[in-house]
């Protein structure tokens, strides 16, 4: 199988590249279901760097396991973004509630602190280690039984 080329991500230098430790204000642009190499389920969230200066419009990727120890990350990263946690209640994983909540945080803005470490192969990579509300972005409340179309929600009779 030949690979596949992807010209844009290719002429930006890939999603690899490794930032400077430290926090940087970001929009998120997108994220999808994806399955690492371990065969571990897992959120790839992309985002765009907007602030410091130095690296504005730069791309950023980080993932998010959908395991039971990492859940919190992802409680985290969609509370920085300004969603309500109260409302939302519980639900499952990989559900179209779930990936509703997911996609009301695209196109919102948050804080990532970032940590430089290394990856199973000896390679610097960045992980964030913290997720911070950013003042400007207002508090979205977003409710199963009104935002979530019927159709989609996990508790349909």
């Amino acid at each position: 199988m030949n690979p596949v080329m992807d010209w844009e991500k290719e002429s930006q230098g890939g999603d690899y590249m490794v930032y400077p430790e430290g926090t940087y204000k970001v929009s998120i642009t997108s994220y999808e279901q994806v399955t690492a190499s371990t065969g571990t389920k897992q959120i790839r969230w992309r985002a765009s760097i907007l602030e410091p200066v130095d690296y504005i419009n730069k791309p950023i990727t980080i993932h998010t396991p959908l395991t039971e120890k990492s859940l919190w990350k992802i409680a985290l990263l969609v509370k920085a973004c300004g969603v309500d946690m109260k409302a939302l209640g519980t639900m499952e994983v990989n559900t179209p509630a779930f990936l509703h909540v997911l996609d009301r945080v695209v196109r919102k803005t948050t804080y990532w602190h970032l940590t430089v470490t290394l990856d199973n192969k000896g390679k610097e990579r960045n992980e964030v280690d913290d997720f911070k509300l950013d003042a400007e972005q207002e508090i979205e409340t977003i409710t199963v039984d009104e935002d979530v179309p019927e159709f989609l929600r996990d508790d349909k009779a």
